[in-house]
């Protein structure tokens, strides 16, 4: 990292750019912390006889020095560990001492006893946020005063010290935690020794890249079930050939997922235990296995049918319009426990259903599970079990602040896009062109192709001053579920061509057919204009999130986001 700062250290032009994702630096600190390895690098040394063009690391804007050598494998990690020791980039990265703080707390762990330090500080990964990426701000170090620790300040003694002296002027009943926790468990310093291969300057150009594509296209990173696989095999259980055997006797968990992730959380959670994924191995063993397989299987079979009669998921054909996979586990559990207490068909029974309709939309609606956050599992699944034992006065009171907030920006591949999409596709539309179902059940879901109402062709050029670069035609509110031949003859053509086919092909019915993808006669007009700008797609746009909103709104009893109310008051 020293020679890459300084320019030593370089890129040949033929090597990707910088691709890692901010979770894949906060996963490289925590492996970095402690002491985990994180693989080999590959340099080549400089010659005269071969220029590779070379160019700096990411965030590097000037050189101090000459170039001495090529790396040819390891520039993600690399730029990853400039970012955290020398805080360039895009990001800067911060250990929460606040978060830490917390987590301490709650483990109560003894700063007295070296086993309980460390066993707490070894149990806590990324997974658990106690360290984050920001935006690059101009003062990182400002940032203490809010519990935030900038990770240039865990590379070195002084550094560290001059931020401990600043953090326990306001915490000074935290020196323990300091100095017996986070400088021993959590800095990043000289430790980590990692092999480097250096290639001799001699060596052909034609073998260099073989190297290079080899080492960059081979090695897959080992998962948490992979590693349950071979504990598991050790005890007499062949995992895979029962996650094989459950994905050929399932209708709905074949489609939920192929992995066996979600599987293995729903037994930690009906064990009573933490679903982490990357404790796993560590929580999944032959007892709890053998005996809560069976029920987790069924569970999620049961969240997927629920999912799919009432939601108009489709799982059991397709996994497109799930929004998040882990909310999977605690809404089955949920339901078998309403199928103990109501076995039979009752009023009482589906009231509890429609409960967990709102209980899911509602999770979208607040992104709960967002990058798959195990703590809410466990939190979740709690607290459904108790709201359905104990009555609604043991409801999750964060239902009661869902707001049904603007969808214009929504993209259909977000969580929130897929439930706009599974909500279409519950009122069984059928492409207005051929009157063919694409949506109401798995099989015409998988068969359907999202058509852009606003083509992209369309929208560049046939808008004035659509700019690309500003402008997205990409937005679910511009989407809808059409057959893949109506799909290919709409794919670039203006809306009011569109609506013009479908009237000619049902004179007295058209705008009916439009209907159930929330598209009203406002937002007909608005497709049916000539010369349309930026303002009417807009408008477009608009018209449909609000239908939507208000749909959502009504059906599940939520608030409509205030602004919101504002804006149609003014129309």
């Amino acid at each position: 990292m020293d020679d890459a700062y300084l320019g030593k250290l370089r890129l040949p032009e033929f090597q990707r750019d910088w691709k890692w994702t901010r979770a894949k630096v906060l996963r490289l600190f925590d492996s970095v912390r402690k002491k985990y390895p994180i693989g080999g690098f590959l340099t080549l040394e400089t010659s005269e006889s071969i220029n590779l063009s070379p160019r700096l690391f990411e965030g590097i804007e000037t050189e101090q020095a000459g170039i001495k050598s090529y790396v040819l494998d390891g520039q993600q990690r690399i730029t990853a560990g400039l970012m955290l020791y020398y805080g360039i980039g895009k990001s800067h990265y911060f250990l929460d001492l606040k978060g830490l703080w917390d987590l301490a707390v709650e483990a109560d762990i003894d700063y007295d006893s070296r086993g309980s330090l460390s066993e707490f500080a070894n149990d806590l990964d990324e997974e658990d946020k106690y360290i984050k990426g920001r935006i690059r701000s101009a003062n990182p170090e400002t940032l203490l005063d809010s519990g935030l620790l900038w990770t240039p300040y865990l590379t070195d003694d002084f550094k560290f010290s001059d931020a401990k002296e600043r953090y326990l002027n306001r915490y000074p009943d935290r020196a323990k935690f300091m100095e017996r926790l986070v400088w021993p468990y959590f800095k990043i310093g000289s430790e980590p020794i990692v092999p480097v291969t250096v290639l001799d300057s001699d060596m052909p150009v034609e073998a260099i890249t073989r190297v290079f594509e080899t080492l960059n296209t081979s090695g897959q990173r080992l998962t948490p079930v992979e590693i349950v696989v071979a504990v598991l095999f050790a005890q007499g259980i062949r995992l895979r050939q029962e996650l094989e055997e459950f994905q050929v006797l399932t209708d709905y968990y074949r489609n939920i997922e192929s992995t066996g992730e979600i599987f293995l959380q729903t037994i930690a959670l009906l064990d009573g235990k933490n679903p982490k994924k990357t404790t796993l191995p560590k929580t999944i063993n032959r007892f709890n296995f053998t005996r809560l397989q069976n029920d987790a299987i069924a569970n999620l079979e049961r969240a997927g049918e629920f999912l799919s009669d009432r939601l108009g998921m489709g799982l059991d054909a397709t996994n497109r319009l799930v929004p998040y996979d882990s909310m999977l586990a605690p809404l089955g559990i949920a339901l078998a426990e309403i199928e103990q207490k109501h076995p039979q068909p009752s009023a009482d029974k589906a009231q509890w259903h429609r409960k967990m309709e709102r209980w899911f939309v509602g999770s979208v609606l607040e992104q709960r599970y967002t990058e798959s956050q195990p703590a809410t599992q466990q939190r979740d699944t709690r607290e459904l079990i108790r709201w359905i034992q104990e009555g609604d006065e043991f409801a999750p009171t964060w239902l009661i602040d869902v707001r049904v907030r603007s969808l214009d920006s929504v993209t259909p591949n977000s969580a929130i896009g897929k439930l706009i999409a599974c909500l279409i596709s519950l009122r069984q539309p059928k492409d207005p062109l051929n009157d063919v179902p694409v949506g109401g059940n798995g099989v015409v879901i998988n068969s359907s192709q999202s058509h852009h109402i606003f083509p992209k062709r369309f929208c560049e050029d046939h808008i004035p001053n659509w700019d690309t670069r500003v402008d997205r035609h990409d937005l679910a509110l511009n989407v809808m579920p059409l057959t893949k031949e109506t799909n290919q003859h709409w794919n670039k053509v203006d809306p009011l061509t569109q609506v013009a086919n479908v009237r000619d092909k049902w004179p007295s019915e058209w705008t009916q057919s439009y209907a159930p993808f929330f598209i009203d006669e406002r937002c007909l007009e608005i497709m049916e204009k000539q010369g349309k700008t930026k303002d009417d797609f807009s408008l477009f746009v608009r018209e449909r999130g609000r239908l939507i909103q208000k749909h959502i709104a009504q059906r599940w009893g939520f608030t409509p986001d205030a602004q919101q109310v504002e804006d149609e008051e003014e129309i």
